[in-house]
């Protein structure tokens, strides 16, 4: 049995409507159709059903057949849409099928409505069938994405682990070898910046690290790091800066700029084993100017910094892979193949855009697209941070940390360092404790990613019995969400995760300090 087909007839004649039902029904095509003639009546059934076919006079009392045409399509554009109309001149007719329309039949020539339905029945079904393997080929790439990412992964984890956990192994056998129990160590927390270097990088490819944008001028920034960029590469291999005049300033974290530079150069030097150039350049240019990068452009200029090589090039086949993670032509053990998704992730995170031009012998120029901002003030000053040459106290700290180990390591570090401390593994326990130790406790140092409870949240309620109490937060994975809470509790520090024990001793003894400032000055 054919199914029924559900359609909108937009007509001002009840005879006109039912005269096509019967018409339609007689030739098999079985069919409920209603009728409707005004404007809000089309938002209101577009908004509110589903129909397999939308059939439309061109002219109506109060309404236009080709107005009703743009709402179909703005609401509901993939209904096919067939007019007939008693009246349609030519230039109305094509007006409409430019449009959107499926058809027009008219009126006195109704044999015609039962191919041209039939047709536009069969178009919407092909395009529905197209749109279904569409998004079954989008989730099949996504799947072999995640499984490409994460055997990546676990290659560069495994060998990373092989690495702490063999060396830890070594401790054990070296312990009467003080010399080599340093080296044995050194390799260790090596290995551990690695693997902290790969999550940073996953974290930039996923675009789920903000960091701290500030404006500043690219020709400035790189002719103010052209040193330390100098630095990254090999005496054979020259690096060079060609500066347009004059640049409008840019919202730019500067810490991902190195990132992305670091990233780019990296793989232009590795392309070049025997020497040869990479230049930095710049320039300002229009979005219409821009290549086919994008279509939300947001905009009307951009700042464009591209890193040009004199290396081999790539083929047409390596480049519409570059940009997929661990995908890499370096041998194994020289490149994770993160390189080019987080230069891409971190663009997308500025708004802005990459795009790669290279043909086998005439090297690669990669192209970043910063988004220049309208005018506005640039209150921004440069801020110097307090040193701490002496990273000693003795005040009472409460450390609450659910990971054993990781509690292990602060309570130590900050016991050699002559501070009292009280450890917690979750909040509830870390409660129990600052209710009892009230008094005592002089700061508050919190995971953020607690059970039950969660450090902010934690914090703000200890900070309800003691106003004024000074705080540290720390967490491996920042959040949008929990940077807002964080920016409200306004904690003297926080640490991202992993961290040493100068950065935890350094902003330990800031915040101290800062909080007996805020108690003399009241």
């Amino acid at each position: 049995m054919k199914p029924k087909l559900n359609i909108l007839h937009i007509e001002d004649s009840e005879n006109d409507s039912e005269l096509i039902k019967r018409l339609l029904l007689e030739n098999g095509l079985p069919c409920e159709i209603t009728r409707i003639e005004t404007r809000p009546q089309v938002f209101d059934e577009l908004e509110k059903h589903d129909y397999d076919l939308i059939l439309a006079d061109c002219k109506l009392p109060n309404f236009s057949g080709l107005r009703a045409l743009e709402i179909a399509h703005a609401l509901k554009p993939e209904i096919p849409f067939v007019f007939v109309s008693g009246t349609i001149g030519e230039e109305t007719a094509i007006e409409s099928l430019r449009n959107g329309a499926t058809d027009y039949v008219l009126k006195d020539r109704l044999t015609r409505l039962v191919p041209a339905v039939r047709r536009a029945i069969a178009e919407a079904e092909e395009r529905k069938m197209c749109r279904q393997l569409q998004k079954r080929l989008r989730e099949a790439g996504r799947l072999e994405a995640i499984s490409t990412l994460s055997n990546g992964i676990a290659h560069d984890f495994n060998n990373i682990l092989t690495i702490i956990l063999g060396h830890a192994s070594l401790l054990e056998m070296e312990r009467e070898n003080p010399e080599r129990i340093l080296a044995i160590s050194s390799t260790i927390t090596e290995a551990a910046q690695r693997g902290s270097e790969i999550v940073q990088q996953l974290l930039a490819f996923a675009r789920k690290s903000d960091g701290h944008v500030t404006a500043a001028d690219l020709n400035h920034y790189l002719y103010g790091h052209l040193k330390a960029l100098k630095e990254k590469v090999p005496p054979e291999v020259e690096l060079k800066v060609e500066p347009v005049g004059h640049l409008p300033m840019i919202m730019v974290d500067t810490s991902q700029l190195d990132r992305i530079l670091t990233n780019l150069i990296t793989n232009s030097v590795d392309a070049m084993p025997a020497g040869g150039h990479i230049t930095l350049s710049t320039r300002l240019m229009a979005a219409i100017d821009l290549p086919d990068l994008a279509t939300d452009l947001s905009s009307e200029y951009y700042v464009c910094l591209t890193v040009h090589d004199t290396g081999p090039g790539i083929d047409s086949t390596t480049r519409e892979h570059v940009f997929e993670p661990f995908f890499t032509t370096k041998e194994r053990g020289r490149g994770t193949g993160l390189g080019l998704p987080v230069v891409y992730g971190l663009m997308q995170a500025h708004h802005g855009y990459v795009s790669v031009k290279s043909e086998l012998g005439t090297g690669t120029a990669i192209s970043l697209f910063f988004p220049v901002p309208k005018p506005m003030a640039n209150n921004s000053s440069a801020t110097t941070r307090p040193t701490h040459p002496a990273l000693c106290g003795s005040e009472t700290i409460l450390v609450v940390e659910d990971e054993k180990d990781v509690c292990f390591f602060l309570e130590a570090i900050l016991k050699s360092h002559g501070y009292q401390v009280i450890t917690a593994i979750d909040a509830d326990d870390a409660q129990n404790l600052f209710k009892e130790h009230q008094e005592e406790i002089q700061l508050v140092f919190s995971d953020v990613g607690l059970p039950k409870i969660d450090g902010i949240d934690l914090c703000a309620k200890m900070r309800t019995l003691k106003p004024g109490l000074p705080l540290i937060l720390a967490s491996g994975y920042p959040t949008k969400e929990f940077k807002t809470r964080l920016v409200a509790l306004n904690p003297g520090a926080f640490l991202s995760k992993p961290y040493n024990s100068h950065d935890i001793l350094v902003a330990l003894r800031k915040t101290l300090d800062a909080a007996k400032v805020l108690s003399l000055a009241s």
